[in-house]
Parts: structure tokens; sequence; C-alpha cells
């Protein structure tokens, strides 16, 4: 078969890892935010705004160690994140996009856009009950789990301090975990867009809270907490007009027999453990961290990890994210051979680039990290800790690409209950290597622990989903269509 120079033209990459690419889909003719985009090009949108964001992300880090370096304000900021984030990840966040986009694609086929509409605001109501409880039990409940659970090796001071954050940045977890129902309804409907831009618009409103303390230094550490807050809120106001040019009818619907809620909850309800065993790991780490000698050990790991969440949420997210939707639409099809065709494209082409990529983050990590973060109250040993535990999650990368990617394969299949039973596993890969490592790696190696037992367990994790997806998908091709 010959293949015509405009079909050549849309083929973007090399081998078996070649993806259709159209330039002209995103010309400014016509209506761009309602487009309906390919993997690739919805790859490429969510890239360039992860690039944004984090190029943004890098400014307002920078702002921030320049005015509280690795201090008590510092490492109580970045502790109260953890409980709004836990309960964020919990209801909403990437394990209700996870849940929700599946069943979305198939009930709409099955059942029609409008009780596809009632379902969405079923599935509103039911987060806004949920989160709404959570947050103001988490409240009242915030000062023992700090001082108990979370910092137990903080002072008395900064335990105070971070229960103060902590109730402040659970309004952040409410507004973003409604809004995560808006950015699941788009990407469902194949338009990334405006969840795009809500990506790169984020950090603005913690910019502004950085200027904000800039401007008024006796503002403290509550412009950046208040800045989350705001950043929140732009995030979600920015999709709204996707939603509206969906014709999207919102119904005070309150049917919890309802099967599209039925078929959410079922692959909610292991996201919902698989988060929550994770969040008790990282609060672990966080707990561990506090002993450490060296009290700047959280800051740096919390500024190592975010310059290794760039080439992650690149690689990994990113497909992950723009893959979920034609997945899904292949299982709904029972395309097989073609979804596992797909998955191990996306998963192959990921890891062979993620490779070179860890090699650069180790070899450059250190220079970035003195010229990005090095000013002000942010010192030289501070950035000689950061660059270390730096490494430490480099090593991980292809891992943690692989791993997200298996998972999402899995959700598109609507099986969630085994990424849940290798979550499970893999948190037993997590403890045993942090154990070993704890009693081999001492001074100022110390700070490796954790990134270390991060990447052990995603790489483990990665393999054993590769084989049970392999497993699965070899099932449903033999099965006979119904």
């Amino acid at each position: 078969m010959v293949v015509t120079s405009s079909r050549r033209s849309d083929q973007w990459g090399i081998g078996p890892f070649r993806f259709r690419f159209r330039l002209e889909s995103f010309r400014p003719s016509g209506d761009l935010a309602e487009r309906r985009f390919g993997i690739t090009e919805a790859a490429f949108l969510l890239m360039m705004a992860f690039l944004v964001s984090r190029g943004l992300g890098v400014i307002r880090q920078t702002l921030f160690n320049a005015l509280f370096g690795t201090g008590p304000q510092a490492n109580a900021y970045y502790a109260a994140f953890r409980l709004p984030d836990l309960l964020f990840s919990l209801i909403a966040g990437g394990a209700l996009i996870q849940a929700f986009i599946p069943v979305f694609v198939s009930y709409e086929k099955e059942n029609g856009q409008s009780e596809t509409w009632r379902l969405t605001s079923l599935v509103f109501n039911v987060s806004l009950i949920a989160l709404t409880s959570l947050v103001l039990i988490a409240e009242f409940a915030a000062p023992a789990f700090v001082s108990h659970w979370l910092v137990p090796g903080y002072t008395p001071a900064v335990q105070s301090l971070t229960t103060s954050l902590t109730r402040i940045m659970l309004f952040h977890t409410l507004i973003l975990g409604l809004g995560t129902i808006v950015t699941a309804v788009l990407e469902s409907k194949r338009q990334f867009l405006l969840p795009a831009l809500s990506i790169a618009i984020y950090n603005f409103g913690l910019i502004g809270g950085l200027l904000v303390t800039w401007m008024f230094p006796k503002v403290g550490i509550y412009g950046p907490t208040y800045g989350v807050v705001v950043a929140a809120a732009c995030q979600v106001f920015i999709q709204i007009p996707g939603l509206v040019k969906q014709k999207f009818s919102y119904s005070f619907i309150w049917d919890l027999k309802n099967t599209g809620l039925h078929q959410v909850m079922f692959l909610l309800g292991p996201n919902i453990v698989a988060v929550a065993l994770s969040s008790i790991v990282l609060i672990i780490d966080t707990a561990f961290t506090s002993y450490l000698p060296d009290k700047a050990s959280l800051s740096a790991i919390h500024n190592a990890s975010m310059l290794f969440d760039l080439p992650a949420a690149l690689l990994g997210q990113t497909l992950a994210l723009g893959a979920l939707p034609q997945l899904s639409s292949m299982t709904a099809d029972r395309h097989y051979v073609d979804f596992r065709h797909l998955v191990f494209r996306m998963v192959g082409g990921a890891v062979l680039i993620s490779i070179p990529l860890a090699v650069l983050l180790s070899i450059f990590g250190k220079p970035a990290v003195y010229i990005l973060f090095q000013h002000g109250a942010f010192t030289k040993h501070a950035s000689s800790l950061t660059a270390l535990a730096l490494i430490g999650y480099a090593i991980g990368l292809p891992g943690n690409v692989a791993s997200l990617l298996f998972m999402r394969s899995f959700y598109a299949l609507k099986n969630a209950v085994i990424p849940l039973l290798t979550h499970i596993l893999a948190i037993t890969a997590h403890i045993s290597p942090l154990v070993f490592l704890l009693k081999t790696l001492t001074g100022k190696y110390a700070i490796l622990v954790i990134p270390l037992a991060v990447g052990v367990t995603a790489t483990a994790e990665a393999c054993l989903l590769c084989l049970l997806l392999l497993w699965r998908l070899s099932i449903r091709v033999t099965l006979p269509s119904p």
C-alpha cells in the first residue's frame, strides 16, 4: 500500500513508536476550546501547559526560597499540604478522573447525552456532600493529626503553625475537588485546551500570594497559603466556559441507586484505598524526615521532588491524560488488540525517552538547583542537599513513568482492582528498601533514603502491572464477542 505524503506529514516518531499529529488542529480558526484532540495532540497541549506551569513553578519556588529558605515556616508550609492533598486525592483528584472518564464515555454511547448530564450532576452532588463533610471533620481533627502523626518531631510552635496553615488549605481541597468534575467532563469529550490552561494558570495565584508577602512582610507564610486557595479558584473558573459550551444541564438529583454512579463508585473505591495507602506512606516519609538531624531535609526533598516532577509529568501524566479517553473508547468498542498495541507503543516510547532524561537530570541537577534556588534565605547547604535528593529521584524516573501509564490502562479497562492489589504490594516494596537504606545510608546521604525507596517502589509496580496487563488483555482478546 502506498502511503501518501499528506499521511506521512501526520506521522511523528521513530519506528514502532509513531503517532499521528496534525498541526492544523491548532490553527486559530473556529473554536479551539471545542476541538476534539487525538492522543499526541492532547499530550502536546498538556506538555506545553506543564512546561508553562513548571516554569511558573520555578519562579514561584525561587520567590518562596528567597523569602523563607528551609526554615520553620517553610517546613510548616510543606507539611500543611499533606492533609488537604490526602482528602483531595481520596474523593477527587486523579482518582475521580480515572473513575469518571471510562464511565462517561461508555454511558454516553449507551444512554445518550441527557442521561449522561444527569449522571454528571449526580456525581457532582455526591462529591459536594462528601468533600464538605470530610473538610469539616478535618478542620476539627487537624491539631491532633499534625502533632501526633504528621510532624511529631517538630517543636510545639511549628506544629501550631502547621495546624493553622492546614486549616486554610482545606478550602483549596473543596474548591479544586469539585472543579475536578469539570476537568473530567472536558477530557471525556477529548477537549484538552481549557484543562491545559487551567494547569498553567494555577501558579499565578501562588505567585500572587508570595508577592503580597514580599510587599507586606508581616503577612509572612500566610501570603502563599491564601494564594493556594486563590490558585484553586482560578483553575476551576477558567474551565467553566468549556462546560457551558457543551450545553451542560445541571439538575439537583440524588439517586444513590443510579447504575452509572455505581460504576463510578466501583472504580473509585479501589482508587480511594490506593490513594489512602499512598498517602499513609507519604505521611510516614514526612514523619521520618522530621526526625532527621538535618532540619533542612523536608524542604530539600520538596524542592527535589518539584524538579523531578517536570520530566515525570511531561512523559507520564500528559500521555496518560491524553490517552485515557481514547483507550476508554477502545474498551467500549472491544478493540483489545488495538488497545494493547497503543499502550505498549506509549510505554515503550516514554521509557526510552526517560532514560537519557534521568541521566541529564542527575548531571545537570546540581547546577540547576544552584541557579534557580540558591537566593536569599536558601543557602548553599540547602542547595547541595536538594541536588543530592534529586539524583535519588532521577534513578526511578523510567519506573515512575511506566507505572503511571500501565495504571491508567487498567482504569480504561474499568478495572481498578488490579492496580489496587499491585499498589498494596508496592507499599511493601517501599517499606523494605526504606528500612534497608536507613541502616546503610548515614550522614548527608541519609536524604537519599526516601527518593531511592520511591524509585524502587515505582519500578517494581511497573513490572508487575506490565505482566498483569498482558495476561488480562490475552483473556479479553480470546473471549468471543457477545
